[in-house]
C-alpha cells in the first residue's frame, strides 16, 4: 500500500517542534520605521566623536570572578580589563567614552576610570539566587560598540543556583541598550544586543530571528543589530518595547525578551553630544586627550615692544619725541665726516685771523718776523683745533646741530716778538696801522 508523502514541515528557530499544521513556514519581512516614526541621521556631534572613536577596537575581558562562580555572599568585587578605549569623563560636559555594566534587567552602571586599563567595581548587594551579567564598551551617548571583543556576557549564582530563573546557557537572549539614562530628547536612541543569535541573511530565505520595535504604539522589525536615531511625533512621555522573534514572527522565551522602557522628556540643558558641532576643545575634553592651549589676544591699547637702539643702525629716534630724525625733514643733516655749516664757518673764521685789508700792498716784515709769526699762528692754531676737539666730543651732538651762534667769533689776538720797525705797522688786534 503506497501512501503519499506528505510535505516536510519547516520548525522555525526556538520552536519546540509541535507546532500546528495550519502554521505558515514563510519567513515574515523586516520592516523599516514609517507612520509617526521617522528614522533620522545622528547629531552633528555624535557624527563627530563617532569618527574620532573609530580608530579604536575595545576588547573586553572578565578577570574575576569567572563565569559560573558560586559565591557565598552578594558583596562582589569585579574587576574587568578594557583596552584600547579612551575613558573619559568631565566635570562639565560629562561622560565621553566609558564601560557599561548591566545586571539582568536593572539600568546600567557606568564607569569611566580605570587603573592600569583594569576597572574594580564594588557592585551592590546581589540578592541570593542566579544573575546574567552583561558589559560593553560604550559611547558618550551609550551605544554600545558592537565590533567583536567589545562586549561580554556571564553569570554568577549567590548561595546556589535557581533552575528557570534565567535562560539557558545556549539560548538567545536579549539586552536593552537604549532608551537609557542618557536618552533624554529626540532624536531618540534605540540601540540593543542579542546574545546567542545565530547567524543569517546569508543566503535568500534564511532568517532566524527578528526584533520588533515598538515606539509609543507604532511598530517595525528589524534583523541586523544596529543602533537607530528615531523621530516620533508627539511629545510628553512614552514607551519603547522591544520583543525577541523567530523567523515566522512567534515570541522565544518572552520571560526573558519582551523588554518595555518608559521615555521621559527632561526639561533643562540639552546632553553636549546633541549639538550640531563640537569645538576642537570640546571634542579633546570628551576623548580624554590633552586641551589644545589656545593664544590671548594682545591687550588693546597696549603699546607695540621697542627693540633697542642698534648702534650700527643709520636711523637715530629721539629720545624726547620718539621719532626718526633721519625722517623728520626740519632735523638738519649731520654725518661724521662732513661737517655742518655752521661749524665750517666758525672753524674757518678761526684758522684765518687776518681781517679784510683796506691797503693791498703788504706789510714790510724780514725773514726772521715771517718765520716767528708763522709759528706762533701755528701754535696758536694747533691749541685752538685740539680744543675745538675736546668741545665737540663734550657737547652732545644734539646741542651742536640746534644751538645757534650768538655773535660773531672772537677775533684772534696775535702776539709776536716784533720790534722795531715791523712791529709799528702791526696794531694790537693784528690789523695793520
Amino acid at each position: 500500500m503506497v501512501v503519499p508523502s506528505a510535505a516536510a514541515q519547516a520548525w522555525p528557530w526556538g520552536a519546540d517542534g509541535s507546532g500546528d499544521g495550519d502554521r505558515s513556514a514563510e519567513i515574515i519581512s523586516v520592516s523599516s520605521p514609517s507612520g509617526r516614526l521617522q528614522e533620522v541621521s545622528p547629531p552633528g556631534s555624535v557624527q563627530q566623536l563617532q569618527a574620532a572613536l573609530s580608530s579604536h577596537t575595545p576588547r573586553l575581558e572578565l578577570i574575576s570572578p569567572s563565569d559560573g562562580t558560586l559565591l557565598k555572599t552578594g558583596e562582589v568585587q569585579l574587576t574587568l580589563r578594557i583596552q584600547d578605549w579612551p575613558l573619559a569623563e568631565d566635570p562639565q560636559l560629562g561622560l565621553g567614552a566609558h564601560v557599561a555594566l548591566q545586571i539582568d534587567d536593572d539600568p546600567p552602571l557606568r564607569f569611566a576610570h580605570a587603573d592600569d586599563d583594569r576597572l574594580q567595581i564594588t557592585l551592590p548587594g546581589l540578592r541570593p539566587g542566579s544573575h546574567r551579567f552583561t558589559a560593553y564598551a560604550a559611547m558618550p551617548w551609550g551605544e554600545a560598540v558592537k565590533s567583536q571583543g567589545a562586549s561580554l556576557q556571564w553569570r554568577l549564582d549567590v548561595l546556589q543556583r535557581l533552575r528557570g530563573t534565567q535562560p539557558d546557557q545556549d539560548a538567545p537572549w536579549i539586552v536593552v541598550v537604549s532608551p537609557s539614562d542618557l536618552s533624554s530628547s529626540e532624536p531618540l536612541l534605540i540601540d540593543w544586543l542579542i546574545w546567542n543569535a545565530p547567524l543569517q541573511n546569508l543566503r535568500e530565505g534564511d532568517g532566524s530571528w527578528r526584533l520588533r520595535i515598538s515606539v509609543n504604539g507604532d511598530s517595525f522589525l528589524v534583523d541586523r543589530q544596529e543602533a537607530l536615531w528615531l523621530k516620533a511625533s508627539g511629545t510628553g512621555n512614552g514607551s519603547v518595547q522591544m520583543e525577541l522573534l523567530d523567523g515566522l514572527g512567534d515570541p522565544i522565551t518572552p520571560v526573558f525578551n519582551n523588554q518595555l522602557r518608559a521615555t521621559t522628556t527632561r526639561s533643562g540643558v540639552r546632553p553636549i553630544w546633541m549639538q550640531s558641532k563640537l569645538s576642537d576643545e570640546q571634542m579633546a575634553r570628551l576623548l580624554g586627550v590633552a586641551v589644545p592651549e589656545r593664544e590671548e589676544p594682545p591687550e588693546r591699547g597696549a603699546p607695540p615692544p621697542q627693540s633697542e637702539l642698534n648702534p650700527d643702525s643709520e636711523t637715530e629716534t629721539d629720545s624726547a619725541t620718539g621719532r626718526s630724525l633721519q625722517d623728520d625733514p626740519s632735523a638738519p643733516i649731520h654725518s661724521p665726516e662732513a661737517p655742518t655749516t655752521e661749524e665750517s664757518t666758525m672753524e674757518k673764521q678761526s684758522m684765518d685771523p687776518r681781517p679784510e685789508q683796506n691797503d693791498s700792498s703788504p706789510p714790510a716784515i724780514t725773514a726772521d718776523d715771517e718765520l716767528q709769526v708763522l709759528s706762533d699762528q701755528s701754535a696758536a692754531d694747533k691749541d685752538e683745533s685740539m680744543e675745538a676737539g675736546k668741545a665737540d666730543k663734550a657737547v652732545p651732538e644734539r646741542s651742536i646741530r640746534t644751538a645757534e651762534p650768538t655773535g660773531e667769533a672772537e677775533k684772534l689776538r696775535i702776539t709776536s716778538s716784533l720790534g722795531g720797525s715791523a712791529r709799528e705797522l702791526v696794531n694790537e688786534d693784528g690789523t695793520q696801522r
